[in-house]
């Protein structure tokens, strides 16, 4: 066999960088992931922060946070992984053996809580950091006779669009003493950072994970309180300001619940919308009630999305994510299926089946953005 001629192999001549820009930003990023490995320049270019933004710009794939709690029985136990829409997973995080609660899985922040000492960790999903958050009570609270592993704890994490900080928002329940502490922790990275003691909430707050939500920096929770108005009866929604740091105005939730039990509501987040979720379950459906106005208190229902099965009265069995562009509405349905319901037909499918998590969520970065070595 004849080796090419000088001729031939000077004819072939690299892309110009321009050019290769613009065809590897059509590649999906599940592959260019593995292109790295070509060549340094290549690498260079597929970690670049311009060029990962313009990539997730023109593909915009949702992605699922979801989470086990661990119970310490078993090293290397998977306590949570980002996944994509087929069910595959695309990274997992995986802990040595000990007992940790997943407490929120928000944008690309995860919040665990160690519970042999009760302390915290932030797992940053974009850049791999993880952040440990001082232990014990906030100064303003440091004189209580209790521990701080006799209260119960209600997290909730955001970003504060002003300022692109993270804060931690913890609220500490002595369960059945009517007695709720409220702190927050600000992410800067400084040494000298610390929980500060805040105002607690005006209500009694709902204590399952799902039963509150952050939306551009505030945080929403369904209280134990109840409004009576006009012979009906409405629960209450607390919120809290992670820039100001300040409770705000309470909302009155959009159902009487003379009639509805709160196990059968919950809160989401679509769309950047406040949504309050009832499921009915003796014709098994969920109504999905979106905030249209905080000030005047006005909500609409927007959908009712048959489920596939029916459930008991303890489960809340199904957590809607995200809406799609086309207006599709992707959710997770008894504790193992993803599903996508299609407004123009009514009607659902299943995407995958991904198994039971506790705590599940999207995530809104790119791949490229995962630490390099971070697949599952």
């Amino acid at each position: 066999m004849s080796l090419p001629s000088p001729h031939s192999r000077a004819s072939v001549r690299p892309l110009p960088l321009d050019a290769l820009y613009e065809v590897l930003l059509r590649v999906p990023a599940k592959d260019l992931c593995r292109l790295r490995a070509v060549c340094r320049p290549w690498r260079a270019l597929l970690s670049d922060l311009n060029f990962i933004a313009a990539h997730a710009a023109r593909h915009p794939e949702p992605l699922i946070v979801a989470a086990h709690h661990s119970d310490g029985l078993a090293a290397g136990h998977h306590l949570f992984g980002i996944m994509d829409l087929s069910g595959r997973v695309i990274k997992r995080v995986v802990r040595p053996g000990q007992k940790e609660w997943v407490m929120t899985a928000l944008l690309d922040v995860v919040c665990v809580l160690t519970t042999n000492d009760m302390s915290y960790l932030l797992f940053n999903l974009a850049t791999g950091v993880v952040s440990a958050l001082p232990h014990g009570f906030a100064e303003e609270h440091s004189r209580r006779p209790r521990d701080i592993s006799d209260y119960r704890h209600l997290v909730a994490v955001g970003k504060v669009a002003s300022t692109g900080e993270y804060k931690v928002l913890r609220v500490l329940d002595k369960y059945f003493e009517q007695e709720q502490l409220c702190e927050v922790f600000t992410l800067d990275g400084s040494s000298h950072a610390r929980w500060r003691g805040k105002k607690a909430s005006p209500d009694s707050l709902h204590p399952h994970p799902w039963n509150r939500v952050t939306i551009n920096g505030i945080v929403y929770f369904l209280s134990h309180e109840i409004v009576k108005d006009q012979g009906n009866l409405s629960l209450r929604i607390a919120s809290f300001d992670l820039e100001t740091e300040e409770w705000r105005a309470i909302l009155r939730a959009p159902l009487n619940v003379r009639y509805i039990p709160i196990g059968n509501l919950s809160m989401a987040s679509l769309n950047g919308c406040l949504v309050v979720i009832h499921y009915i379950r003796h014709w098994p459906s969920m109504d999905l009630w979106f905030l249209k106005d905080f000030e005047k208190g006005l909500w609409a229902k927007q959908h009712s999305i048959p489920l596939k099965s029916g459930f008991l009265y303890e489960d809340i069995p199904v957590r809607p994510l995200l809406v799609l562009n086309d207006g599709r509405i992707l959710y997770y349905e008894e504790q193992k299926l993803l599903r996508i319901y299609d407004p123009k037909t009514c009607t659902s499918t299943d995407v995958a089946e991904i198994g039971p998590y506790y705590e599940i969520g999207w995530y809104t970065g790119s791949l490229l953005s995962l630490p390099e070595g971070a697949g599952a």
